[in-house]
């Protein structure tokens, strides 16, 4: 019986594991992926006012609040945050000034495995985050907004990586450690978030921070796609379902031992 029940179980359909990528658009809300069938994502930004020194390097952000996600036809989603930002090129994910995060809110898990930008100005690094804290009964809001980018690793969200020097119109490979969650961060390189810099501060090359009213070493992004796969099982019957299995099988084999009881008790005709 226990043997059957598990054969129940291994011949339900599992989700397929083809890559998926979701593109910007002018849909936020519930927006659908091309490519293998898999979960739809809902798109928001945050920003944060760069706190810096004296000599302009950066030393912590303040609070996140919710800010203004904008698309930009073919290059992908910038963020405008709310005081003199709009401008090129602060219209994108940026670092200089404020922090500007995007936030994918998928309605299953989702193993993210690469991400592209469709523009860049000045420095191209970026920031992965997953949230790998229980999701049960959490308005994600609330795990990003009133928090510092030192406190977010705090809040249920983990490190991804820091990736550095991405190229317009190319794939970045994400995720090597294979995590998978329903929502996801990408922003604009910040050493407190993780990733220690390799390059000089006011440089380019490698992960490096902005310093001074420069703009070279700071990060100018906008988020063209990401690509992952879904995690999950599909079509997963419900627990009568699955209880309605189990008595079908149980009758089955109380039908059996019925007969084999009834021929045991048949006189031979020999």
């Amino acid at each position: 019986m226990a043997s059957a029940l598990l054969a129940l179980a291994a011949g339900l359909p599992m989700a397929a594991h083809a890559d998926s990528t979701w593109t910007a658009g002018s849909c936020l809300s519930n927006c659908a992926e091309t490519g293998d069938a898999a979960p739809n994502v809902s798109y928001s930004a945050y920003s944060a006012a760069v706190n810096t020194s004296s000599a302009g390097a950066y030393v912590s952000t303040g609070s996140f609040a919710s800010s203004t996600l904008a698309y930009y036809g073919g290059s992908g989603f910038g963020v405008t945050a709310p005081s003199g930002d709009a401008q090129s090129p602060n219209h994108a994910v940026d670092n200089y000034g404020y922090q500007d995060l995007i936030l994918l809110k998928f309605d299953d898990l989702v193993k993210l495995t690469q991400v592209k930008i469709g523009w860049s100005q000045y420095d191209s690094d970026i920031t992965v985050l997953a949230y790998t804290g229980s999701t049960s009964g959490v308005n994600v809001a609330n795990t990003i907004t009133g928090k510092t980018a030192s406190s977010l690793t705090s809040s249920g969200w983990s490190l991804v990586g820091s990736y550095a020097d991405l190229v317009s119109g190319t794939n970045k490979s994400i995720n090597s450690q294979g995590l998978s969650s329903s929502w996801w961060i990408i922003t604009a390189y910040n050493s407190q978030l993780g990733g220690a810099p390799t390059g000089g501060d006011g440089t380019s090359s490698g992960l490096t921070r902005g310093l001074g009213t420069s703009y070279t070493g700071y990060d100018f992004v906008k988020l063209y796609s990401v690509t992952g796969t879904t995690t999950t099982r599909q079509n997963v019957p419900e627990p009568a379902t699955l209880a309605l299995s189990a008595a079908a099988l149980l009758g089955v084999a109380g039908v059996r031992r019925q007969r084999r009881q009834k021929d045991s008790d048949t006189p031979s005709n020999s």
